[in-house]
């Protein structure tokens, strides 16, 4: 339903009327700029398209959050986003051939409103170079009622204990090498939320999808669940039932206390609906997160373990599994291994510098991802983000080269230094 440009001009009119009006308002949001350098080895796919192994791309983005309160117990937040970015990376993907199924892998195209039950994203342009982009990414109204909060429209949620992977955060989930979380993209959805005190949160959604060959509203494409949390004591219990798409995924969770550190885990059983291989498939994570202060310094730490059923030993095998390979699509799923463990190290030098390292890695074939990273606040409104992906595996290896002996080409992730400098409103 393509209603992009009668929305964004009323949101854009109530915006600028907001200071007039005798209603509550806040106004957020951000500039950001971002550079990287990407190193390839020589017989790297995205190499041999340019001819050239060190790639330099760029990016911009800009943010707008509102929220109008019209009364105690309603509410309207909007949100607005411009983005462009591109360089050498695109074009040299611009050149991969369209059959590959590594190209799909490598494109980062704009978020897509395509299976939304709206269209808010408009493409300035999309070429070999560059793409640049606005979008709605919350578009939400909000009723509070003595029975519970009803929120329907484009709004995010969050489901699950995960620190980096999070198998029951099913609607558009963080990829665990993200290392911006500010905002997920936002989704078309209906939303009811209650609690109390030994059920402490109740929540029920509704995430209709199109189907991207019709246009037209599926079922099959759609999500409905329901998410229960007891909590008693220090002790939280969640228990999760989703019809995902087709499939049907039950899930529980649980948080608490050992010690001073808070530990998390969570499984999800998923019942496959497209693959006769397999009738269902398990997922689980578990950690355990501590901060603590040492030499005047404070410091914070968390380790995780990941179990992802879809799994295979090698990920050319896995990239061969239909039910993998969807989901790594559609961002459900983001590694192609068993077993993996992760966590992370914060120290914070100086109040306004903190050092970060992040590591995920692949237990089977002991190939891993080194993130070191450094935020540094400039001023009150303004912050520097500066680090490297370093991912460090064998021929064969998730972490490693991919390689394709037989047309003696590989694949996978390159070597990415950055800097972000973000202004904050």
């Amino acid at each position: 339903m393509k209603i992009w440009p009668v929305l964004s001009l009323t949101a854009y009119l109530l915006i600028l009327q907001i200071p007039a009006l005798a209603f509550d308002y806040e106004l957020t949001g951000h500039v950001r700029g971002q550079g990287s350098l990407a190193w390839y080895p020589e017989n790297h796919l995205l190499s041999r398209a340019e001819d050239r192994q060190i790639f330099f791309d760029t990016g911009v983005d800009f943010r707008l959050n509102s929220s109008l309160f019209l009364s105690d117990n309603i509410s309207f937040d909007f949100a607005y986003e411009a983005t462009a970015a591109g360089g050498q990376s695109r074009k040299a993907i611009a050149k991969l051939s369209q059959d590959s199924s590594l190209t799909q892998f490598f494109k980062v195209p704009a978020p897509s409103d395509d299976q939304q039950l709206f269209s808010l994203t408009h493409v300035f342009s999309n070429n070999n170079e560059y793409i640049a982009y606005h979008r709605i990414d919350r578009l939400l109204l909000s009723l509070d009622t003595d029975y519970g909060t009803i929120k329907a429209g484009r709004q995010a949620l969050t489901w699950g204990n995960g620190l980096v992977f999070n198998p029951l955060d099913l609607i558009n989930p963080f990829a665990p090498a993200d290392i911006i979380r500010d905002y997920k993209i936002g989704t078309d959805m209906l939303l009811y939320q209650v609690g109390g005190d030994l059920i402490s949160d109740f929540q029920l959604v509704y995430v209709p999808r199109r189907n991207p060959e019709t246009d037209e509203l599926d079922s099959s494409q759609s999500t409905l669940g329901a998410q229960l949390r007891i909590s008693y004591n220090e002790l939280d219990l969640d228990l999760l039932a989703v019809k995902n798409y087709d499939d049907p995924v039950f899930g529980m969770g649980m948080t608490g206390y050992l010690g001073d550190a808070v530990f998390r885990s969570d499984f999800s059983l998923t019942f496959l609906e497209d693959d006769g291989g397999r009738t269902q498939y398990l997922s689980a994570v578990a950690n355990l997160d501590y901060s603590w202060t040492w030499k005047d310094k404070n410091w914070y730490g968390f380790f995780e373990l990941y179990y992802n059923g879809l799994g295979a030993d090698n990920p050319i095998k896995a990239l061969q599994d239909k039910a993998l390979v969807s989901r790594l699509l559609r961002g459900e799923l983001f590694v192609t291994g068993k077993w993996y463990l992760d966590g992370m190290v914060h120290y914070e030098a100086h109040p306004l510098i903190n050092c970060f390292t992040s590591v995920i890695i692949n237990l089977k074939d002991s190939s891993f991802l080194l993130q070191p990273r450094v935020i540094w606040d400039v001023a009150e409104s303004a912050q520097i983000l500066t680090g490297v992906n370093l991912p460090i595996g064998g021929p064969g290896d998730e972490f490693g080269e991919i390689e394709n002996q037989e047309a003696d080409i590989s694949s996978g992730r390159g070597i990415h230094a950055y800097i972000v400098a973000t202004w904050f409103f």
